[in-house]
């Protein structure tokens, strides 16, 4: 039954298509030479889901875990930073959030902010986004995704930190997303995420995810009568959500949450536009697979 804060929500989901079974699925963010002989930027189809029920965790947050759902919510205030300059979020914004970190997950060994965003539910500033440009403004996302793949993963670490390597391969390597509101609360674009314990492998598929500067493997899902969807209604920016894009654990009961945004049913006339922040982290733990 759901609650009056709940929504009923139709998500977009990838759409499989039998193309798949001979050529991957693939996204190009960067100029097409000329000259190429294929000229498409993708060859990803959505479609429209039936209606699921999206329940607000308002009041049971206590009752989520990175390891039992995929994700969590702690609050932190925001740091007094106006995140206008890459060196404003490396040396300002990132420490607050890695000293979070290692105090949710036990036996940090190795942690490193590898990527951030920014994100305005606006209209782009530009014609093409340029996903190299980490201070560019993005619109909310509206794909049921999860941003790496663990092929994805493996090869975030190798570029990033192959020095940890061999030591994430010893023991447990984490890819985690810490998302807030930025200014005021969310009133128009909530993120909603879904409970890793209900998402099955099939319900996963890689996609090649290509810009100029790197190669890199994304995950998109697949519908499914399983899945059990949460958001925060009216969350706050000192509300962190912190959740899983890959755990290299595979004896945990979510290894990974989907997410995306979603219109309220609901939305005042007066009501701010989403403004919102992420950081995601490479997280090594000596903690061996069990």
């Amino acid at each position: 039954m759901l609650e009056t804060r709940d929504e009923m929500v139709s998500f977009s989901y990838l759409q499989w298509q039998e193309l798949y079974k001979q050529e991957k699925p693939f996204q190009v963010f960067s100029q097409l030479p000329a000259d190429a002989a294929d000229q498409r930027p993708t060859n990803l189809v959505f479609w429209n889901a039936p209606e699921e029920a999206v329940k607000d965790l308002r009041g049971t947050e206590a009752q989520f875990t990175l390891d039992q759902n995929g994700f969590m919510v702690r609050h932190q205030d925001m740091p007094k930073t106006d995140l206008h300059t890459e060196d404003a979020v490396r040396n300002e914004y990132v420490p607050h959030i890695e000293e979070l970190l290692k105090k949710e997950v036990d036996g940090v060994h190795f942690i490193y902010c590898f990527d951030w965003g920014k994100r305005k539910n606006a209209p782009l500033q530009k014609s093409r986004i340029n996903v190299n440009d980490k201070m560019q403004l993005l619109e909310p996302g509206k794909q049921v995704h999860c941003d790496q793949s663990p092929t994805g993963a493996l090869n975030r670490l190798k570029y990033h930190a192959p020095d940890q390597v061999n030591r994430a391969l010893a023991g447990r390597l984490r890819i985690i997303n810490v998302w807030r509101p930025l200014y005021h609360e969310v009133f128009d674009n909530p993120l909603a995420l879904c409970d890793g314990q209900t998402i099955d492998g099939e319900d996963l598929v890689e996609v090649d995810h290509i810009t100029k500067m790197y190669h890199g493997n994304t995950m998109y899902g697949l519908y499914s009568t399983k899945h059990k969807w949460y958001y925060l209604k009216h969350q706050r920016p000192d509300e962190l959500h912190i959740f899983k894009i890959f755990d290299s654990d595979s004896d945990v009961a979510a290894s990974c949450s989907f997410h995306t945004s979603f219109l309220h049913k609901e939305i005042p006339q007066d009501a701010p536009p989403r403004e919102s922040f992420e950081a995601r982290f490479l997280v090594i733990t000596d903690t061996p697979q069990t």
